[in-house]
């Protein structure tokens, strides 16, 4: 396992000296050098591929947070590929020829369908299982059998160093604009309205430059973007003309699953990805960072790659990274609610404080390929005024299906005369609830600590579990636990016990509330399911 660690880490020191590590004086160095070669850092140097225009290295190209800076290689150096998939091509794809215009009519694609790019990120390519799989639920699951999924393959690109791959994405997005353009024309396309542009990583920031070029060359705008866990080295906090931004295309929406700086993850690489928002909606799964299931044993992995050590390594090492794809194709069959709510933080939305949607701004946000759809119906339903950006929170599962329904619980400590007698007492608490088909939650932690639950208090927190439509009961199970330091925690001649008058839980996907209560008013005891319902409240 030690090796394991230090392979991480030099991951992880690479990159963060790509990132981090120059100083003011090796900045000032850089420009004022003048080289010939291929990392020409001149300010007024500036490099042109013919009608994919020029590409100069001034500001914002160059600055503190990206001093070191290279040309794009030459489109024949990079050689990118675009192979065409739809319903009845999938294992032998013909391939767009930019050349030849002619031919782009015989390639099956629907100008009235939905035409997805698909693009991957750093040391990767177009033919990797994650792209496959994505291709396959894109097209199984259009309903009018339209659909057509481009890959743009740069895998010539993508390889190190990372610097030279941030520069070669400008022209790679130039060269793809120039590809939609030639479909927009050739196939005779009204706009761009159904076109959906798909990144991973760098291949995020890539979409904002197709985005970007399509408007800047030939005043078209694509329909939607939608960026996977955005490269965040030589990225965050740049000019929004260098990295992915709203203005892109008419809807883009962002998945951040790997949002942490490097420093605080040791020993495991973490903060591949941004977490500054940059879309019309910024979904943040389980706070954008540390995905449920990725702390697992890397045996764990190595077993999901039917035992290649080499694809279970890389994944255990980049599983925060990469769960923004696998989210997103989760959620393309629609197999359960997949719901997020906007919020100020993760922290208020854990605390249940944006819980009711369109309620104080807390709008609900489908997550996946409803985005755009929910997004629009806020606005016309008159729920959101005027187009804003949203950052959405949500919990997930470990393992897929990911997509969870979310609990918020509210217990009401009874106020009685017996309950103040007996006093405060300290533990953890946990729910399960049982749907009307006897459908099961799993069990869900009310708190990852042990808190004080006082008489007459409310305590309220938000939990994530399956799908059991509106909960029938509820089982309360208590962890007591006694700390000699704490005398709250003594209980030498009473029973420990909690007295909960009753519990409220809404349920955020079903817009639901209800109330239950304890069997004849019975104390939480621990060690059991304490069972409440609906029908043992009385008021």
């Amino acid at each position: 396992m030690q090796a394991t660690n230090t392979t991480g880490f030099m991951l992880q020191t690479m990159l963060y000296m790509v990132n981090h590590g120059w100083n003011n004086s090796l900045y000032n160095a850089i420009h004022n050098v003048s080289s010939t070669g291929n990392m020409s850092l001149s300010p007024e140097d500036t490099r042109c591929y013919g009608v994919y225009g020029c590409f100069p290295l001034t500001y914002p190209w160059v600055d503190d947070k990206r001093p070191l800076a290279y040309h794009p290689r030459s489109p024949a150096q990079i050689n990118v590929r675009f192979p065409v998939f739809n319903k009845p091509v999938r294992e032998r794809p013909q391939f767009i020829d930019i050349n030849d215009p002619d031919e782009v009519k015989r390639l099956g694609i629907n100008p009235n369908g939905k035409i997805y790019f698909v693009t991957h990120g750093y040391i990767e390519s177009g033919d990797r299982p994650w792209i496959q799989n994505l291709v396959n639920a894109l097209l199984d699951n259009d309903s009018q059998g339209t659909a057509t999924v481009v890959i743009i393959d740069w895998r010539k690109g993508s390889i190190p160093p990372y610097s030279q791959c941030v520069a070669d994405i400008r022209l790679i997005g130039a060269i793809a604009a120039h590809v939609i353009h030639l479909l927009y024309q050739e196939l005779g396309m009204r706009n761009l309205d159904k076109v959906h542009l798909m990144g991973h990583s760098l291949g995020s920031h890539l979409c904002g430059y197709v985005g970007y070029f399509l408007q800047r060359d030939f005043g078209l705008q694509v329909g939607r973007i939608t960026g996977m866990d955005p490269a965040e080295p030589m990225f965050a906090d740049t000019d929004p003309l260098v990295r992915l931004d709203v203005s892109d295309a008419k809807f883009v929406d962002v998945i951040h699953t790997d949002a942490v700086p490097w420093v605080e993850r040791w020993p495991r690489p973490g903060g591949l990805g941004m977490h500054q928002a940059v879309g019309h909606v910024d979904f943040y799964p389980n706070g954008g960072s540390n995905q449920a299931g990725c702390n697992d044993p890397m045996e764990k992995f190595i077993r999901k790659h039917e035992n290649s050590f080499f694809w279970g390594f890389q994944e255990f090492f980049g599983c925060n990274h990469v769960r923004c794809h696998q989210l997103y194709l989760d959620a393309i069959p629609q197999r359960c609610p997949f719901v997020a709510i906007g919020c100020e933080s993760y922290e208020k939305f854990l605390a249940g404080e944006c819980f009711e949607c369109d309620v104080d701004g807390h709008h609900c946000i489908d997550f996946g390929p409803n985005a755009q759809l929910s997004y629009r119906r806020l606005i016309e339903n008159g729920n959101m005024v005027e187009p804003r950006q949203i950052r959405a929170f949500m919990i997930t599962g470990d393992d897929s299906p990911y997509c969870r329904t979310h609990y918020k619980v509210t217990l009401v400590l009874s106020d009685s005369e017996e309950s103040r007698i007996h006093g405060g007492e300290v533990g953890k608490l946990s729910l399960e609830f049982i749907g009307q088909q006897r459908e099961r939650s799993e069990r869900m932690e009310f708190s990852k600590e042990s808190f004080t639950m006082e008489p007459g208090r409310n305590y309220s927190s938000v939990m994530a579990g399956k799908d059991v439509g509106l909960p029938k009961k509820a089982f309360i199970t208590w962890e007591y636990q006694t700390n000699p330091l704490n005398p709250m925690t003594w209980r030498l001649l009473a029973t420990p016990r909690i007295y909960v008058a009753y519990v409220i839980v809404q349920t955020l996907e079903h817009r639901s509330r209800q109330k239950f209560c304890p069997v004849q008013q019975e104390p939480i005891q621990v060690g059991r399911d304490n069972d409440f319902r609906a029908e043992y409240c009385f008021d």
